[in-house]
């Protein structure tokens, strides 16, 4: 009978674990909560369920829990910190990836996870070092790519930021907004409208209009400017101040409407991935 028992919660778990890999997260804590008893690999799928449901508080008492039972638990302790990153906590945070560092010091998403903290410290130099561990660690790991061109960027590494985010573009379509404002800073404005032109057709900027905000319209306004494409230009700059963009309204106004030299362009930041 027991071994019966033990054959339905092995069953359970993998309906539970297939349903995470559908993106079911919901269903995924609806069915772990029906368990009588749950065990640590059962608590830390539900506590990643919640994670991607973005309920941090409620992930990181998962982790917790985790914890309590297994306080070695590197995944949970790497998880929780990032929650509490997430939280705003950042004293928790450093403490729980510092001691899944100690734990796993090889661990690609621990490294990860620093890279983070470090990030949102504005600590760019320690974030690349954190950032080239964990692609060290797991060549194929995108978001850490994708954050090492972040870093770089931010660092003024144009160049390295152009190169990471060209490589990840096709797993990380972010990537590709990203580079396009790069090309816009470096003044090779022809080459950031043909990438703008791409990310508003492109199938993941479709899905997700809300990355086609007043920003977007704004940066390729800018590109079709200085490419000599001014009425290009002011439909765009019109577009991005129908979405409440102040200095739009102000360069559609100057530049469009009354003909006088538009000032300087604006530097807007560089796009950050959710993590």
């Amino acid at each position: 009978m027991a071994m019966s028992s033990s054959i339905f919660a092995q069953d359970d778990f993998s309906l539970a674990h297939k349903m995470f890999e559908d993106e079911l997260y919901e269903a995924v804590i609806a069915h772990m909560e029906a368990f009588e008893v749950r065990k640590v690999p059962d608590l830390l799928l539900e506590a990643d369920a919640y994670h991607k449901l973005k309920s941090y508080e409620e992930a990181a008492e998962r982790y917790t829990q985790v914890l309590a039972r297994d306080e070695e638990n590197s995944i949970a302790l790497q998880r929780r910190g990032a929650v509490y990153l997430e939280l705003g906590q950042f004293g928790w945070a450093l403490q729980d990836i510092r001691a899944a560092l100690r734990l796993t010091p090889m661990d690609p998403e621990a490294n990860f996870y620093m890279g983070n903290i470090c990030y949102d410290q504005s600590d760019m130099r320690n974030a690349i070092k954190f950032y080239k561990n964990s692609l060290e660690f797991r060549p194929d790991y995108p978001e850490a790519l994708y954050m090492l061109g972040a870093a770089k960027a931010m660092n003024g590494d144009k160049n390295g930021a152009s190169d990471a985010f060209s490589d990840v573009m096709e797993k990380m379509p972010m990537a590709m907004y990203n580079l396009a404002v790069l090309s816009l800073e470096a003044n090779a404005y022809e080459q950031a409208l043909e990438i703008f032109n791409k990310v508003e057709v492109h199938d993941f900027f479709v899905q997700h209009q809300e990355f086609l905000d007043s920003d977007f319209f704004f940066l390729r306004a800018e590109a079709y400017y200085y490419s000599g494409e001014k009425q290009s230009a002011c439909l765009d700059y019109k577009h991005a101040a129908n979405l409440g963009d102040l200095e739009a309204s102000d360069i559609y106004d100057a530049v469009c409407l009354k003909s006088k030299k538009k000032s300087d362009r604006k530097k807007r930041e560089m796009i950050k991935i959710e993590l």
